[in-house]
């Protein structure tokens, strides 16, 4: 039973990278159109990383639903940037706060440097509450 639990969810973890595929190809469309946005470029550096694509299955297989992906300004090292994935729960789930991972990513070389899963401490909240941050666990 726990092998064919397995299987069928190494099958949806197949289809769902196949679909992020589909959409790393309609984000790099949009950047063909819009060049003078970083953040979406370095959102695609993200999710054509491997593992940062695992990150975001394993968030999808876990009864989370994607909501956006956002960078966070503020001071760092300028080729650096910081990219949020931030999900929202799904019954059965429930969760008081979105699950988020970051990705940090290096502009100049176009290869991703960290993967933080959950993101870290006072990421912030959303730019909806300004200044508002919460700690997850």
């Amino acid at each position: 039973m726990a092998e064919q639990r397995a299987t069928t969810d190494d099958k949806k973890a197949d289809a769902l990278k196949k679909s992020l595929s589909e959409c790393i190809a309609q984000g790099e469309a949009a950047l063909s159109e819009r060049p003078d946005d970083p953040c979406l470029a370095c959102v695609l550096i993200a999710l054509k990383d491997a593992d940062v694509q695992d990150h975001f299955v394993k968030h999808l297989l876990d009864n989370e639903a994607f909501t956006r992906a956002y960078c966070l300004g503020g001071v760092s090292i300028p080729e650096v940037q910081r990219v949020v994935f931030e999900f929202t729960c799904v019954l059965p789930k429930i969760c008081l706060f979105p699950m988020r991972f970051m990705v940090t990513v290096n502009v100049i070389t176009g290869k991703v440097e960290e993967i933080a899963d959950p993101a870290p401490t006072f990421v912030p909240v959303s730019e909806q509450m300004p200044g508002v941050a919460f700690q997850l666990p």
